[in-house]
């Protein structure tokens, strides 16, 4: 399934895994209640069990690995190719996938490499890599996402970049981090006055406390909202759900779709997001996720 070609016509609902966290029985657990997963290029580290440091595994193949494992389970999966780790030696790879049913990815430019060793982009532009995988396969290429920052310093030159991604190939974008509908919605106003005419997905991410919050605030620079930050504090078991579940409700008839994120990356998310899930809705397998009778569908134009 393309997301943009379903975007169009359904509100979606996606969520995010880590490499270490797809396994096929867990998968399960998601079928049916989601439309896609995304798999984000990570560096793997020393207690990883799936791809340990001693094996010399990128972080963008192992983003593709597990994408055909949840391809596999019969869930649509999204893997990202990085600037930060994606070499033209690989694109010969992703076409194959490509050839063998890989049907979406997300592009992005990758957090840098740590110092001292900062290693070597071959894409040095969001924009050059998306269109190298546009070229893929005689035109015939996968969907492909992009991102767009809406916290970004200068406001004006994140759109004007994230329109030149969807000219350069994107199909659809995603958002940063959101926690409310404030903190995103005039950027996806700028976005359409601009012209953006893809589907645009708002990344909701769900905190673990308040703690887990500050600290990827301080780290990315996403601005967390008083209320947030109040209702973590007050309700320490039971506010982050509530504060995902709240965003969900202002923002679901907002875009084309919402992508769940877990700001978390040690605990495995799924129950999480089976919860969230059944709270905003999405029971199960017997229910069509989001089906056109029940959602409104946001038109770019």
């Amino acid at each position: 399934m393309r997301l943009s070609d379903r975007a169009r016509h359904h509100n979606l609902v996606t969520v995010e895994l880590i490499p270490d966290r797809v396994v096929p029985s867990d998968l399960a657990l998601l079928k049916g209640r989601v439309d896609a997963i995304t798999v984000p290029a990570l560096r793997n580290g020393h207690d990883d069990p799936s791809y340990p440091k001693s094996f010399p595994v990128t972080p963008q193949r192992r983003s593709l690995a597990s994408a055909a494992i949840i391809n596999r389970a019969g869930i649509t999966a999204v893997p990202s190719l990085t600037c930060r780790d994606c070499r033209r030696a690989d694109l010969s790879m992703i076409a194959n996938q490509v050839e063998d049913g890989l049907g979406n990815v997300l592009i992005v430019y990758g957090d840098p490499y740590p110092e001292p060793r900062p290693g070597t982009y071959e894409f040095t532009k969001t924009n050059e890599l998306i269109r190298e995988i546009s070229s893929l396969n005689g035109g015939r290429h996968p969907c492909i996402g992009a991102v767009t920052n809406q916290h970004a310093n200068d406001r004006e030159n994140e759109i004007s970049r994230t329109i030149s991604r969807a000219d350069a190939g994107a199909d659809f974008i995603v958002t940063n981090v959101a926690f409310d509908s404030e903190s995103v919605l005039e950027h996806r106003d700028s976005l359409l006055e601009a012209g953006l005419n893809v589907p645009l997905f708002i990344q909701v991410s769900i905190p673990l406390s308040l703690d887990n919050v500050l600290f990827v605030s301080q780290k990315f620079d996403i601005p967390v909202p008083v209320h947030v930050r109040n209702k973590l504090l007050n309700d320490p078991a039971g506010g982050s759900l509530a504060v995902a579940t709240e965003a969900y409700e202002a923002l679901r008839g907002e875009a084309n779709g919402i992508h769940f994120s877990y700001l978390f990356r040690q605990r495995n998310p799924i129950p999480t997001y089976r919860h969230l899930l059944e709270t905003i809705g999405v029971r199960g397998p017997e229910l069509a996720p989001l089906a056109a009778s029940t959602v409104k569908t946001f038109s770019p134009s």
